[in-house]
């Protein structure tokens, strides 16, 4: 495997904005196309939507109709030039990183696991289940042109024995390694609130003032705790990861135990994702009021995304959000608001053979299961009931994975090598028969 060439690969494939939306995703697959012809692997194209599209490419194996997928999305979220350092789009390579929108989500993990499919194909593996390599558009609004489309497009992606996309990675912590193979993600629960008051100027104020209706409720949301809750994931994690460890002075024993603590709670607090691992979180993401200093609007608007633990029920939670908000201000969920992603079990010979490849190298690192905190397409597929796992076996520190959807995303050649090489292992892994 030529890295130098995989290295450019991906500065290219950055290079192509596929910010979403609108997406625009026809030239990064095209881009994708263009790599696999080169190979000699036939693929297909299917376009949703103008200057939209999705590319499917297909090894064949002993047995049809229960492909392996190899799952990736070509497009990325909004990035401003203005925030970061580097140009986003430029594919900068700068002190050992590869900077630029879509480093991390999901622009190298796509590229290490086209290069996966490319090795078995010029090793002329004969998988047992179809391997199929997956790259859709519009993952980061919904998926609804991307794996949705494509679910109802190709009838044998219904029936997959296994799909492996994004949602976890090797994470370095404090010169510590760790394995997060996620098998489950939180429900995606977003919602508006909107509160009408009297216009008027802003040198007479009075008591029907929308803006301030706004952040009344605002406040009154953002200021609640929601409990923490043990998940049956979240529990293997955490007391994997942190067995007989000393968190801020206190001996870590198990998560019941910790959680009755206020040192462990407090370190909760301090660490977004894990804090986001134990409860419910609710975001206020865009503010919407007024557009001159001197005019009080009569409208103002207000954006939430909401995440909820996978025991959590939606209308549970929004008999509580509207008990918060009062009756100054209107609650609208956004899109179809309701997310029911069903977990995938652990106790799999999936979950067995990846933690055996990683352990050959790392014998001392733990490999855990995991809930991803945001939504991604593999919902599509457990919701199917098929085992899906949310996986990119690269090692990245922790300070680089808070980058994701932030300035300065990137990530390292060396994180990126070592994520072709096990992308590899474990397709060639699931290119064997794993019942027999």
């Amino acid at each position: 495997m030529e890295y130098d060439y995989a290295i450019e690969v991906l500065r290219d494939f950055i290079k192509i904005n596929t910010t979403n939306p609108p997406g625009n995703e026809e030239e990064a697959i095209l881009f994708l196309e263009g790599i696999l012809e080169k190979e000699g692997i036939k693929s297909e194209i299917f376009r949703p939507a103008t200057k939209r599209a999705n590319i499917l490419a297909r090894i064949e194996g002993k047995k049809r109709g229960k492909p392996i997928i190899l799952l990736g999305h070509v497009d990325v979220v909004p990035a401003n030039e203005d925030e970061w350092d580097v140009n986003p789009f430029g594919g900068v390579l700068k002190d050992g990183y590869i900077y630029g929108r879509g480093a991390i989500d999901m622009k190298a993990q796509t590229i290490c696991q086209l290069f996966a499919f490319i090795s078995l194909f010029k090793e002329g593996v004969v998988p047992e289940n179809d391997m199929v390599f997956l790259a859709t558009c519009d993952e980061e609004v919904g998926g609804q042109n991307g794996v949705e489309y494509m679910l109802n497009k190709v009838d044998d992606l219904k029936n997959a024995a296994f799909v492996l996309s994004e949602g976890g990675c090797i994470v370095e912590e404090n010169g510590h390694l760790h394995a997060q193979i996620s098998v489950a993600e939180k429900k995606l629960s977003q919602f508006i609130i909107k509160a009408s008051g009297k216009g008027g100027h802003g040198s007479v104020p009075h008591k029907d003032n929308a803006n301030e209706k706004i952040v009344r409720a605002s406040q009154s949301i953002l200021s609640y705790e929601w409990p923490f809750k043990i998940t049956n994931v979240v529990n293997a994690y955490m007391n994997g990861l942190f067995k007989d460890k000393k968190i801020n002075g206190m001996k870590f024993k198990d998560l019941k135990d910790a959680l009755t603590d206020k040192r462990f709670k407090r370190f909760l607090d301090e660490n977004p994702i894990y804090n986001a691992l134990l409860r419910n979180t609710v975001t206020l993401t865009v503010l919407k009021g007024g557009e001159k200093v001197n005019v009080i609007p009569s409208e103002s608007i207000a954006y939430f995304d909401a995440r909820l633990l996978p025991t959590e029920k939606h209308e549970v939670f929004f008999k509580k959000i509207h008990k918060l908000a009062g009756k100054d201000v209107e609650i609208e969920r956004i899109g179809s608001g309701i997310s029911e992603p069903a977990p995938s079990g652990f106790n799999t010979l999936y979950f067995k053979g990846i933690k055996n490849i990683l352990k050959k190298t790392k014998t001392d690192m733990q490999v855990l299961p995991f809930i991803t905190t945001g939504a991604t397409d593999l919902r599509y597929f457990r919701n199917l009931g098929i085992t899906a796992y949310g996986f990119f076996p690269a090692t990245i520190p922790i300070e680089d994975i808070l980058r994701m959807h932030g300035k300065n995303e990137r990530i390292s050649i060396d994180g990126f090598i070592d994520g072709i090489k096990n992308t590899y292992d474990i397709a060639k892994f699931l290119s064997k028969d794993l019942k027999g």
